[in-house]
């Protein structure tokens, strides 16, 4: 098995068929299927079932293109690192970061530094935060920019300031003092990772949640709170800046989290990621 053979497995998922694969990187179909045969015989298990015109990917060839892509990804930033060792100060850093974190501030962050050192390139993972702190342990980051809570054990954190969650809407019923209870009368739009905390916080009070949607990204929560569908619960900081829409903030202790800028404590991390890792400020 060679990365030669990861990259045509991968371009034959990609493009659903192996002759289309084949004109995409330039070959004819004859090698290429006959890479893939090997590649079947070297794993002992067939990756795909052939169709006239399309294939379809067996269990093991599922697990087989996951693990391919972040090989092939791994191997091309590791090029990239290798051709950058040159310039001190140069580089790519590759950074794990949730939805709510891409507020302006943060942008204006990566921009500055990339102004200080043009010679860096970044590399942006997104997902939950326990799906960027996992990537970070296999190396596939440096950095995440993740939100509390979660277990720090084996990781070096920049906390920064805790901040209390706040409920998006564009209620023209509602005061902008609004106490709790009228707030909670609304049906609510949810990133996915809060639903707990939030059903019981409200069960704690005696109210019953009304959950309108629920979505893995605080940007899909914005926008469905713009059209009115409900309330979006979503971190002060995110919403901060944001003029079309109605913002009533809950200063409930237990609504109340915290962004992490975070790093493994048993790896080797590149002179430029150490300055980054330092030098962020929220």
């Amino acid at each position: 098995m060679d990365l030669k053979q990861l990259a045509y497995f991968t371009a034959i998922v990609d493009e659903g068929s192996i002759s289309a694969a084949a004109k995409k990187l330039h070959i004819s179909q004859p090698p290429l299927s006959t890479q893939m045969k090997s590649l079947e015989s070297e794993l002992g298990t067939v990756l795909f079932e052939r169709g006239l015109r399309s294939i379809t990917l067996t269990d093991a060839g599922k697990l087989m293109y996951q693990r391919s892509k972040t090989i092939l990804d791994m191997a091309s930033v590791t090029k990239m690192e290798v051709d950058n060792l040159g310039s001190r100060m140069g580089g790519t850093l590759r950074i794990g970061m949730v939805s709510s974190s891409a507020t302006k501030h943060t942008t204006e962050q990566l921009t500055h530094f990339r102004e200080e050192y043009p010679d860096v390139n970044f590399q942006i993972y997104e997902g939950n935060t326990f799906q960027l702190l996992d990537m970070l342990k296999t190396n596939q980051t440096d950095l995440a920019l993740v939100r509390s809570p979660f277990p720090e054990d084996g990781f070096i954190c920049h906390k920064y300031k805790e901040e209390y969650m706040v409920a998006a809407g564009i209620y023209g019923d509602l005061e902008k003092d609004a106490p709790i209870e009228a707030i909670g009368e609304k049906p609510f739009i949810l990133y996915r990772r809060w639903e707990n905390l939030a059903r019981q916080f409200f069960e704690s009070r005696g109210m019953t949640l009304r959950i309108a949607c629920m979505a893995d990204n605080a940007w899909t929560c914005l926008a469905m709170a713009r059209t009115g569908m409900g309330m979006a619960l979503l971190p002060e900081s995110f919403v901060t800046g944001v003029s079309d829409i109605r913002v009533w903030r809950l200063r409930e202790e237990e609504l109340r989290n915290q962004l992490m800028l975070v790093r493994r404590d048993d790896r080797y991390i590149s002179n430029i990621t150490k300055i980054f890792f330092d030098k962020f400020e929220l």
